[in-house]
């Protein structure tokens, strides 16, 4: 009796430490469950064509401005007109840099008196130290003078120059002929050196520069055809090409593109306004993307990784992606991702695989 209760309470021991045990690994199984903020792939598929406004400019655009500062006292350009190399684009106010030229010839001309005596001097004493009047040394005192006169003569002449060509730079004049785009001067206003005066635009070859969003940029690529329509010649399409591609966003969250326009119509001219459409017919080819720089991790195979959420399962799985080129807003990633699909962007390093997550959309 006492063996089978012994057997009884040893077989209730078991069962109990069995259950105990069994209770740990379940509980181990189970993760619990965490907050996501996810970002959503953006589906670039549904962009089979995108447009954008921009304005043509000419190619060879210049800026005027004065080599030296001044006061305008004449301006007698205007937007639009039409100008010749040669023309008078603006005149500066004179009278100091005519002063500073009057000052320097009048300079070379006491130097000049002290050379001449200088001269006298020195031919005087050569004579006298070959007649052992004088010492060698006098000789070599007024044979030095008469160097540093002629030097300090030389350095007066380029003064001069430097004024005369001071002088000349106070009135502007057009280098080719084209057409004055822009005049921000205005008469009676300073102006410092380099500071723009008016805008030329010589007639040539047309561009025009647009923004391109994120989601599409890693689509953009030289020599990609486009076509241009202008708002005041709506029938007509012209053809372009992308000629420059920025790799950094500007103020407006865009990337710089530079559109070069091929098709020549005179109608067109600098300052019209047109609408650029890309098209992107082949962009099944293009999985590029960019997603935030905090859902991408790496382990220490050096290969990049992403958590993927299984929005119905709730749940996130590790994958393995290609990342090209740091942009602006994230990382452009070539392969491993496809439209529509949310990522993990904060507490990455936290997470297991299939682990339950509670999906919060950034």
């Amino acid at each position: 009796m006492q063996a089978r209760l012994k057997i009884s309470f040893l077989f209730l021991m078991v069962m109990i430490t069995a259950g105990f045990w069994g209770c740990g690994s379940k509980e181990e199984a189970e993760l619990p469950s965490k907050r996501v903020i996810v970002y959503r792939v953006p589906n670039i598929l549904k962009f089979r064509t995108w447009s954008t406004s921009g304005t043509a400019k000419d190619v060879l655009e210049t800026i005027l401005s004065f080599r030296v500062s001044g006061m305008i006292i004449s301006l007698p350009v205007d937007v639009g007109q039409k100008v010749l190399a040669g023309d008078l684009v603006a005149e500066l106010d004179p009278t100091d840099y005519l002063l500073e030229l009057r000052e320097a010839k009048a300079s070379l001309q006491d130097i000049l008196a002290e050379l001449r005596n200088a001269k006298l001097d020195h031919d005087r004493k050569k004579k006298l130290v070959k007649q052992d009047v004088i010492s060698l040394s006098e000789y070599d005192l007024a044979a030095s003078y008469l160097d540093s006169m002629r030097a300090k003569a030389d350095a007066q002449r380029e003064r001069i120059a430097i004024a005369e060509r001071n002088l000349s730079y106070t009135r502007l004049y057009v280098p080719e002929a084209g057409t004055i785009s822009s005049v921000p001067a205005e008469v009676h206003t300073n102006v410092g050196i380099g500071e723009p005066v008016a805008t030329l635009n010589s007639r040539g070859s047309l561009e025009m520069d647009i923004g391109v969003p994120d989601r599409l940029i890693a689509m953009v690529k030289l020599g990609q055809p486009v076509t241009i329509r202008f708002d005041v010649f709506r029938d007509m399409k012209l053809d372009g090409r992308v000629k420059e591609v920025g790799v950094r966003s500007n103020e407006t969250s865009t990337f710089p593109v530079t559109i070069s326009i091929d098709t020549k119509d005179k109608r067109i001219r600098s300052g019209m306004v047109g609408e650029t459409t890309f098209s992107f017919e082949q962009v099944e080819k293009y999985r590029h993307v960019v997603v935030p720089a905090a859902a991408i991790f790496g382990l220490p195979n050096d290969n990049k990784y992403v958590w993927v959420v299984n929005p119905e399962e709730k749940t996130v799985h590790m994958r393995k992606v290609e990342i090209l080129l740091p942009a602006e807003g994230g990382i452009i990633v070539s392969s491993g991702l496809n439209p529509e699909e949310l990522v993990v962007i904060r507490g990455v390093h936290s997470l297991q695989e299939g682990q339950k997550v509670r999906i919060q959309e950034q």
